[in-house]
């Protein structure tokens, strides 16, 4: 059985190497808190980008777009 000491020198240097990962990452801390929170909150963000899209998408081309959509769908066309 290890000893306390022993122990604790071993999870100081995990963390060690855990802080040098830490360290070297490439995200910015804004973008880590964005991608937190739409992890949790997805559809806070798709639901209304998709609907934005069709919309300007349907401005552009017409009904023509309702079939496509519904035709890949597989909606009455």
């Amino acid at each position: 059985m290890k000893s306390e000491s022993l122990f604790l020198q071993e999870l100081e240097k995990k963390a060690m190497e855990q802080r040098k990962i830490v360290e070297t990452e490439i995200l910015p801390s804004w973008a880590k808190g964005v991608g937190e929170w739409l992890v949790v909150h997805p559809w806070r963000l798709v639901m209304p980008m998709a609907l934005l899209a069709y919309g300007v998408w349907r401005m552009v081309y017409g009904e023509e777009v309702r079939e496509i959509v519904l035709g890949l769908f597989g909606g009455f066309s």
